[in-house]
């Protein structure tokens, strides 16, 4: 395994150096503004990408706001209070991946 400073090197040189490379990174959010961020978009967030994983991003991005519509918002206090026969409901919403073991992460 390669030294961390041996990859950043590489992608310095490849980027023409360490200012250009610092701009193509994300900024980093303040402890603030992660705090201000609300419950339903972490827990939306940890969704999107588990519903990415192994499938089209692309298809994922489009379909997002009705997967907003149908876990209403991704508010934790709503979701908690479905019952299970609510939960495999979603096994066959199309506005959703109809993917048992996806629908579960949420759950």
């Amino acid at each position: 395994m390669k030294k961390f400073t041996q990859i950043q090197e590489r992608a310095e040189r490849r980027k023409g150096g360490a200012t250009a490379l610092k701009k193509l990174l994300p900024q980093v959010a303040t402890k603030k503004k992660l705090a201000a961020k609300g419950d339903d978009r972490y827990l939306a967030m940890m969704t999107k990408c588990i519903n990415q994983a192994g499938f089209s991003w692309k298809v994922i991005e489009r379909k997002w706001p009705e997967f907003e519509e149908a876990f209403f918002g991704f508010d934790p206090f709503k979701l908690g209070l479905l019952a299970p026969e609510q939960w495999e409901a979603y096994t066959s919403d199309r506005r959703v991946v109809r993917n048992w073991q996806k629908i579960k992460a949420l759950q």
